[in-house]
């Protein structure tokens, strides 16, 4: 699941690059940001790999 998210959050991320409604696709992408932000802060505690969930790239640059 988790790596579906990030999944859609890289996919917001080419809509946004590819698409007019620079706004909307811009709160997408800051919203994919908030729900990975946490689930990440929340598997760094637990000492996961995050390579395993698919989120083992750096969030801000790609997101903001």
């Amino acid at each position: 699941m988790i790596s579906r998210i990030a999944e859609k959050a890289k996919d917001a991320i080419k809509e946004a690059n590819d698409n007019s409604n620079q706004d909307y696709w811009e709160g997408r992408k800051f919203a994919y940001y908030e729900i990975l932000d946490t689930i990440k802060s929340e598997l760094d505690v637990r000492d996961e790999d995050l390579k395993e969930y698919g989120i083992d790239f750096d969030l801000e640059s790609s997101l903001l």
